[in-house]
Formats: structure tokens, sequence, C-alpha cells
């Protein structure tokens, strides 16, 4: 088939109002495209923060020294009861 530079004359045309929406279809879609290129290759560039800060040295407390903490004794654990395991029973064996 050959290219032609025109359609020929008797393929129906597209309605105005379509036209119309398809145009505005594909600028909101390239909009879209833009701001989401924008979004994905846009690097912000790194912002310096300075904040104050004064470095005092902490004074030693007269009762920070700690007693010391008596051991805690445990109580022995409970005894486990001894028990028969569960008989196994398979279905369809004999």
């Amino acid at each position: 088939m050959l290219l032609r530079s025109s359609p020929p004359v008797n393929m129906p045309k597209m309605r105005h109002k379509w036209r119309a929406k398809v145009a505005i279809l594909l600028v909101l879609l390239a909009a879209y495209g833009s701001i989401m290129w924008y979004m994905t290759h846009y690097k912000p560039p790194m912002e310096k923060v300075v904040i104050p800060v004064e470095v005092v040295k902490q004074k030693p407390k007269a009762d920070a020294a700690r007693l010391p903490v008596p051991p805690i004794e445990l109580e022995p654990a409970p005894p486990v009861p001894e028990m028969a395991p569960p008989q196994l029973v398979i279905k369809g064996r004999r």
C-alpha cells in the first residue's frame, strides 16, 4: 500500500467535540508526564543546617555513688510432671 499524504475521501471523520476532547487529554497527559519526569529527575540542593549547641561538662553529683544491690535469690522452678505421649492413630492403616 502506498503512503498517502491525505486520507481517502470515504474515510469517516472524527467529530469536532471528540477532537477537542482528545486534544485536551493529550495536553493533560503531557503535563502529567512532565511533572512526573521533573519529580523523578530533580535533586534538591543540600541545605546546610547549623544547630547552636553549648558543650557543658556535667558536674558530678554527691549522691551519684550507687549502693551495692544484694543479689536476688530465685526460687527453684516447679517440677515438670511426667506424662505419657498421646497415642498416635493413623487412619487407613492396620
